[in-house]
């Protein structure tokens, strides 16, 4: 259903941001499941390790480790510890990442029948930071140009927040319920609430991005609703969007009273479609993502009477370094002529039931 010119006091077109914000996986390749594949038949040989922070010999648990060609991606246990078996005889190319630490990759050959244990140590990554400098809004040309070192680092950290979800959404399905409240706010400021509800989702569904396809018509179990996509977290490691969007790393800013590492995002000067723009904030010890903001550009251009939309999202974790949202506050603003002249939506994460057991020994 499209959404009329002037809204209804009730949410029949109200946001439904949940198709977007909760349990998508990632859009990019490389998603790889837990489960392992069946060892050769041949003599074998098995790697165990445990990885561990270089400053203090703790654990590093749910770290992400890979033993190519022969396992892909997984996470590590609570104790940071990893074991591949049923190995052949030859040359193998460990990659072990941690968010908040700068990752190993390295190569080393196993014998037949032979048992390898290793201790791998993670350093902290370190970076210079400037306070936040705003020089005003730039034109944007290009999704990376020529990336700033600092940058560089700054996105591969968000990157890895975007990694670690999606390992956990192939690696843990799980399904998840969700409490909606819409409210509307009147000419004089007063604030309605015109409808609460719950829905339950699970972790497979997925809605990828497209530049300047935000704005979709109504399905699923949100009856009449008209969905707009706003960016979720496995977007920041998505090739398509990163593609259609600048990124920029101004520095530290402070929000909600704490003070995080604040990296812009816009759409490419030549994506003149309704898109979206932002603002992560990430932890400046650990680099874990806490807040993004979103703003839908050209919103007129899809849904008509409304003059502005913007959300915000909070994150936390669910267990050692993996995050999720788990509360969403989106604010549609209306033309002044308009009754209402807001209409909100938020969202909170009532609970997570995962299909098979997260926290396991390797």
């Amino acid at each position: 259903m499209s959404r009329p010119p002037h809204p209804p006091p009730y949410p029949l077109g109200a946001l439904a941001l949940v198709a977007a914000l909760f349990g998508v996986p990632l859009c990019g390749a490389g998603a790889a499941a837990q489960e392992a594949p069946p060892p050769p038949p041949r003599a074998a040989a098995s790697i165990g390790g445990t990885v561990v922070a270089g400053e203090t010999g703790q654990p590093l648990p749910f770290s992400v480790v890979a033993l190519l060609p022969a396992y892909s991606r997984r996470f590590t246990d609570q104790t940071g510890a990893f074991t591949f078996a049923g190995l052949a005889p030859g040359s193998y190319r460990l990659l072990v990442r941690q968010i908040g630490y700068n990752p190993l990759d390295t190569v080393f050959a196993v014998r037949a029948d032979s048992v390898v244990g290793i201790r791998i140590t993670l350093t902290h990554v370190a970076i210079q930071l400037p306070p936040v400098t705003v020089t005003g809004r730039t034109t944007c040309v290009g999704p990376r140009g020529a990336i700033a070192p600092e940058l560089a680092a700054v996105f591969d950290q968000l990157l890895e927040n975007a990694r670690r979800f999606e390992l956990l959404a192939d690696s843990f399905p799980h399904r998840f319920r969700i409490e909606r409240v819409f409210s509307t706010v009147d000419r004089e400021g007063r604030n309605e609430v015109s409808q609460v509800d719950t829905f339950e989702r699970e972790s497979s569904y997925r809605w990828p991005y497209r530049p300047g396809r935000i704005v979709g018509p109504a399905s699923g179990p949100l009856n009449n609703e008209r969905l707009v996509r706003l960016p979720s977290l496995p977007d920041f490691a998505d090739s398509t969007f990163v593609r259609a969007h600048c990124f920029r790393l101004v520095g530290t800013d402070t929000l909600a009273g704490s003070t995080f590492i604040r990296l812009d995002f816009t759409p490419v000067a030549t994506l003149s479609a309704t898109d979206v723009e932002g603002t992560a904030y990430m932890d400046p010890a650990t680099f874990q993502i806490r807040y993004a903001t979103v703003r839908l550009t050209r919103p007129e251009r899809e849904i008509p009477g409304v003059a502005a939309m913007a959300a915000t999202i909070h994150f936390s974790e669910i267990a050692p370094g993996i995050l999720m949202h788990d509360h969403v506050r989106a604010v549609e603003t209306f033309e002044s002529s308009h009754t209402p002249t807001e209409r909100i939506e938020e969202q909170r994460l009532l609970g997570v039931h995962f299909l098979r057991p997260l926290i396991r020994t390797q």
